[in-house]
């Protein structure tokens, strides 16, 4: 898996495909695997891009404005469309 960091357009680059609003959480590693911890911006949540889970279960309020759209997987076929779609 590739991650590339745009630290001036606050962008994460996952494997040349999916572009997120976000950074490098620094000083965290996913417990499953090793990797880094990706902060997404659009969701409020951190996330493990290899194991493609997120680190929290959504908050359960569905007025809430992040986790009510959140899909069930961070890497999911919507990310493709962030970067064209910004709120």
């Amino acid at each position: 898996m590739k991650i590339r960091v745009n630290k001036k357009e606050r962008q994460v680059i996952v494997d040349d495909f999916f572009q997120i609003g976000g950074a490098i959480v620094p000083n965290k590693n996913c417990v499953k695997c090793g990797t880094a911890i990706i902060y997404y911006d659009k969701y409020d949540h951190e996330f493990c891009a290899y194991c493609n889970t997120w680190l929290k279960a959504p908050c359960g309020d569905v007025t809430c404005i992040y986790c009510s759209s959140r899909p069930s997987k961070p890497l999911d076929v919507r990310t493709l469309f962030d970067k064209e779609n910004k709120d």
